[in-house]
């Protein structure tokens, strides 16, 4: 064909983002030698053509192109503006081409947009003319002689119905043309991902996570990537706004587990690892960095190492649910985590309450937590979360939003589960099954709620929640919505033939039990993107509640779920102790930290010590915890520290309310921490001399502590209506059949009763072992102190 442009003088660069290297600005000769390639470039009426020397030369390098680029491969042409040094061409499936200017002529450059962009727009003329190819002309290529078939006859007419389908000019046998090698998924000259499938976390129990995994599966989803799309995705620190259609419709498809790390944060909006790149890359947050700064917000100076339940789950508020249900009963797949992949998800929940106040209800964040941790460390796994959740507070109308980024409150959960109603109830989703359920009395809004709150996590296979999540962190919450539909659509029948409301509800409590092989996961995922949900506006969906499953309650009061930011030293207070009490600390203080500001093993058995370091820190409200030697824990809050007084303080010194003071205790046979607070049946809040010692409470001190620091009482008080805080006798002894009794686990303190092989004693006849505990009367008891500590509020 006759060449539209003459071949490009001396001085063209061509660079393109090869899987080893991505492109970048050349500025002078040292980074040419580097990695820049000089060529000559010579434009045909369908390609590019390159050479490594000059074309017009009979004898050399110039004699056969080096490389080709098909005019019909370009689906972008970038730089055509006045003033831009370089031309992008964007190539089919994600590869980028970029061609500068040694020189710098702009009018060169100029001439050369001009002259690509036209022959680019008679190629998609082309294309639109070839997709009339109509069947007689077909009919006409294949009714070709077999005498013929190798000749050339054949190519004259098929490219005399398809013009576009070949080069003009000849391609080398080593050449294949680079747009097919950076597809996303692998083509029929591209290489299949040829990486390891496998890989998980050290937070994951290997054995369990083999259990639920099937390598067919992985084998498939992996077969959807190619080599040179993951060494391309490498180099990525987000994915470009021009592939994101690619990158969303191969995710939906899968992705093996040794690609989980590269691909779902891609998919959440920020890599994890840092992007292969020259220079590196001022965006990429460190995850570890990150998790640091979160966990100093939430925690302190100090990471808890062992939390129990309960721990935020952000189930609260539904009809049903418990006010602080345990980490299994929410998560169904804890049984694959280990023991620190658990602890891990339960200081994940915590940190994500602490530090994030805009989550009202959602269920789903445990499962999502535990979805991402056998892949993922935990830094990691807060760095991804943390991006959705920024994502959807920076929505401006959450409750109206056509497709949240995240389901924060139950109002948002109320419209999701309302749209499901209307879809499925279309001819060819799920009409029957939802006419059945009405016709057998079901609250329809109420199972679509349920099935919906929690991301389907209760009914689906661990490697189809995988397949969920992996779109979900792209596409949003209308993922959750379309596998809804699509799992109810799959059982409808079976619905339908529901003879009475129990066995609806069976067949809804497990919709997704035969979802676990391959072809099932994609059958699933297909039909749920198969649906055409023609309005996804929560604007036009009504405010009201559709259901009593969702709706608020009269009187109800939520599980406040709150503990302080400790810092070293911290002293021995269980952090079980710190969740309990720091939730009755008044809101005024809990923006404020607890620092340890006296204990006798570190500042001595001095009472005047004391005095003298809580002087210093007079306007701090006070925490202090009193240790016996039995294990037991009590103490108080007050709104001041310990001061002086002679006699009991005035109450009209105090800058703010006594209401707020309480006394606490936590046995050592029993798992529960009781609150006692300020009763105002007398203005005798604490007495503080060097003669006399320390009093917490008066008409008989709830707390006394003698002035030599060694010994201590308790008794009735009026001030708290509190009962003798410690006791002789176990007053909650576990039974000899329950779980606790019978493992032995409840006695951490060199208590009366010590393992399994013993039985617990009567609660009328036990005593403890060796106690330290005096009974003088019938509500009051001397001890002798392990340990005392003092915590200012600060």
């Amino acid at each position: 064909a006759q060449p539209i442009a003459r071949p490009v003088k001396e001085g063209w660069v061509l660079l393109r983002c090869s899987p080893e290297a991505w492109f970048y600005k050349i500025t002078h000769q040292r980074e040419i030698k580097a990695g820049g390639r000089r060529r000559y470039l010579r434009l045909t009426a369908d390609a590019l053509v390159i050479y490594e020397d000059d074309p017009g030369r009979k004898n050399g390098k110039g004699a056969q192109p080096q490389e080709v680029l098909l005019i019909a491969s370009i689906s972008a042409l970038f730089g055509r503006e006045k003033g831009s040094d370089c031309l992008r061409l964007l190539v089919s499936r994600g590869v980028f081409w970029e061609l500068r200017s040694q020189s710098g002529d702009a009018a060169e450059l100029q001439a050369w947009s001009a002259a690509i962009s036209s022959r680019l727009m008679h190629f998609r003329q082309a294309k639109r003319q070839s997709q009339r190819f109509t069947k007689s002309a077909l009919q006409r290529v294949l009714d070709v002689q077999p005498r013929r078939v190798r000749s050339r006859r054949l190519r004259r007419t098929v490219v005399r119905y398809l013009p576009c389908c070949e080069p003009c000019v000849g391609v080398p046998n080593a050449f294949h043309p680079a747009m097919r090698k950076g597809s996303l998924q692998g083509g029929p000259e591209s290489s299949s991902f040829r990486g390891s499938r496998e890989g998980h976390s050290a937070l994951v129990d290997a054995a369990r996570l083999a259990e639920v995994s099937d390598p067919e599966l992985q084998e498939a989803q992996g077969a959807h990537w190619s080599d040179e799309a993951v060494r391309y995705l490498a180099y990525l620190h987000r994915i470009p706004e021009e592939l994101d259609r690619d990158f969303l419709l191969t995710l939906r498809m899968g992705a093996p587990d040794g690609l989980k790390r590269l691909i779902w944060p891609l998919a959440a909006g920020e890599a994890v690892i840092p992007p292969i790149q020259r220079g590196g890359s001022d965006s990429f947050r460190d995850p570890g960095a990150f998790y640091d700064g979160v966990c100093k917000r939430a925690f302190g100076g100090l990471r808890p190492d062992r939390l129990q339940d309960p721990v935020p789950t952000f189930c609260q508020g539904i009809k049903g649910m418990d006010e602080a249900p345990p980490l299994r009963k929410v998560v169904k797949h804890l049984g694959i985590m280990s023991r620190e992949g658990e602890e891990a998800l339960r200081r994940l929940l915590w940190c994500i309450q602490l530090t994030c106040h805009s989550i009202e209800f959602c269920p789903f964040m445990p499962n999502l937590l535990a979805t991402l941790l056998p892949f993922f460390d935990e830094a990691e796994t807060m760095l991804l979360v943390s991006n959705i959740i920024r994502e959807a507070e920076m929505e401006p109308d959450p409750e109206n939003a056509a497709n949240a980024r995240l389901l924060r409150t139950r109002q948002q959960l109320n419209k999701q589960a309302k749209l499901f109603v209307r879809e499925a109830r279309k001819k060819h989703v799920a009409q029957e099954a939802i006419a059945r359920m009405e016709e057998l009395g079901l609250d329809v809004h109420a199972v679509a709620a349920e099935l919906l709150q929690d991301g389907l996590a209760h009914c689906l296979h661990f490697r189809a929640l995988c397949r969920l999540v992996g779109s979900f962190l792209r596409e949003g919450t209308e993922v959750i919505l379309r596998y809804g539909l699509a799992l109810l659509s799959l059982r409808s029948a079976e619905i339908a033939g529901c003879s009475t409301a129990e066995e609806a509800k069976e067949v809804l409590a497990d919709l997704g039990k035969d979802v676990s092989t391959p072809a099932a996961i994609d059958s699933l995922m297909k039909a749920a993107f198969s649906y055409f949900i023609k309005d996804m506006n929560m604007a036009r969906i009504s405010s009201c509640w559709g259901s009593s499953y969702v709706a608020p309650r009269d009187g109800y009061t939520p599980h406040l779920f709150c503990r302080p930011r400790l810092f070293q030293p911290r002293g021995h207070c269980p952090d079980a102790v710190w969740e309990v009490i720091w939730a009755w600390v008044p809101t005024w203080c809990r923006v404020l930290d607890p620092h340890l500001i006296y204990t006798p093993m570190s500042h001595g058995t001095s009472l005047r010590t004391c005095l003298e370091i809580c002087r210093k820190r007079e306007d701090s409200p006070m925490i202090f915890f009193v240790y016996t030697k039995e294990g037991d824990i009590i103490g108080g809050f007050s709104p001041t520290v310990w001061v002086r007084t002679s006699g009991y303080l005035k109450l009209t010194s105090l800058r703010r309310s006594p209401e707020e003071a309480f006394v606490f205790r936590r046995l050592a046979w029993s798992p529960k921490t009781e609150i006692w607070s300020w009763s105002g049946q007398n203005d005798m809040l604490l007495d503080a001399s060097e003669l006399r010692g320390l009093s917490f409470g008066g008409d008989s001190a709830a707390i006394s502590i003698s002035k030599d620091m060694v010994h201590a009482s308790t008794s009735m008080s009026a001030t708290f209506n509190s009962p003798m805080l410690v006791s002789p006798f176990p007053t909650d002894v576990p039974s000899a059949d329950s779980k606790e009794g019978t493992n032995g686990t409840w006695a951490p303190h060199d208590l009366w009763w010590r393992g399994p092989k013993e039985e617990p004693p009567s609660p009328h006849t036990a005593v403890r072992r060796s106690s330290s505990i005096t009974m003088c009367g019938k509500e009051s008891a001397d001890f002798e102190i392990l340990s005392f500590e003092v915590f200012a509020l600060q």
